[in-house]
């Protein structure tokens, strides 16, 4: 069950949810004036910047309020895990605004990541002590990580069917590392909001949220919102589960692994749609 703190860090990791998602909603529908370069700061274009800078700004909140989010539990997972909620928004969106083809697929996939996620949150154990974290084996994953990375982008450059998918991961494995490093600002400053920025942890956050924001735009240019998003969600998810492991020697229970799945079953059956896995 979750007790009132859990509750607020949950119902403040929703609402970065949501504008996390509907933000990515939004830089997508404007996504195509980037490619202008300088000319996207006068007319005509200046418009669709400033729309799409709405959305930059809307995802920034997201960041501010996830981190807020993380005070309230003790386990980044979990903050991750309430990702998936905001594709409710997302769907809405994409289908009202940039009118993209929203079916059974669609709903049945984002429907099992939702499931999942609220699998991972509700069964959720409070650790028995207080939280410590290993750099080393942060660093090693890390590591690991940027060299999946680099295949996925080689992948991703030379199969346009695979170029959404393969940044969409990227991106949303950099925002879950993201998360874990801003988890450990918080141990590192015994959980205080304003002292955490006086150890580095914080700013390489800062930094592997600007990457994810950046290569957030590199899958947008062929890549659905209904794809994009989804997959950023699900990452966003799954990374901090594999590399909360080795940082900070956490474990979730068989039901949330289990959520784990279903997650992963609904990732599947979203980005194998032929519809949205490739756009011109």
């Amino acid at each position: 069950m979750i007790d009132n703190s859990l509750a607020l860090g949950v119902a403040l990791g929703i609402t970065a949810s949501i504008f996390m998602n509907v933000g990515k909603g939004v830089q997508k529908q404007k996504v195509e004036v980037l490619k202008k370069g300088r000319k996207m700061f006068s007319p005509p274009y200046r418009r669709d910047f400033r729309i799409w800078l709405i959305g930059v700004m809307m995802t920034t909140a997201a960041a501010g309020l996830y981190s807020v989010s993380l005070k309230f539990t003790d386990k980044s997972s979990i903050v991750a895990a309430l990702s998936g909620i905001g594709l409710v928004g997302l769907l809405i969106f994409a289908w009202l605004v940039l009118k993209e083809p929203i079916g059974i697929r669609e709903l049945f996939s984002s429907a099992l990541i939702i499931l999942g996620t609220g699998m991972i949150s509700y069964f959720d154990q409070p650790l028995s002590q207080a939280q410590k974290y290993n750099l080393s084996n942060f660093v090693y994953v890390s590591l690991a990580l940027l060299v999946i990375f680099g295949a996925l982008s080689f992948a991703g450059a030379k199969s346009p069917k695979f170029y959404g998918f393969a940044f969409s991961l990227i991106a949303g494995s950099f925002i879950g590392l993201a998360m874990i490093l801003a988890d450990m600002a918080l141990v590192k400053s015994g959980g205080n909001l304003f002292t955490q920025f006086l150890n580095p942890y914080v700013y390489f956050a800062i930094i592997s949220g600007i990457l994810a924001l950046t290569i957030t735009q590199v899958a947008f240019f062929k890549g659905t919102a209904v794809l994009v998003v989804p997959t950023i969600n699900s990452f966003i998810i799954l990374t901090p589960l594999v590399v909360e492991y080795f940082t900070f020697g956490t474990l979730l229970n068989l039901v949330q692994y289990l959520g784990v799945a279903v997650i992963i079953a609904g990732i599947i059956i979203l980005t194998t749609s032929p519809k949205q896995v490739f756009q011109s």
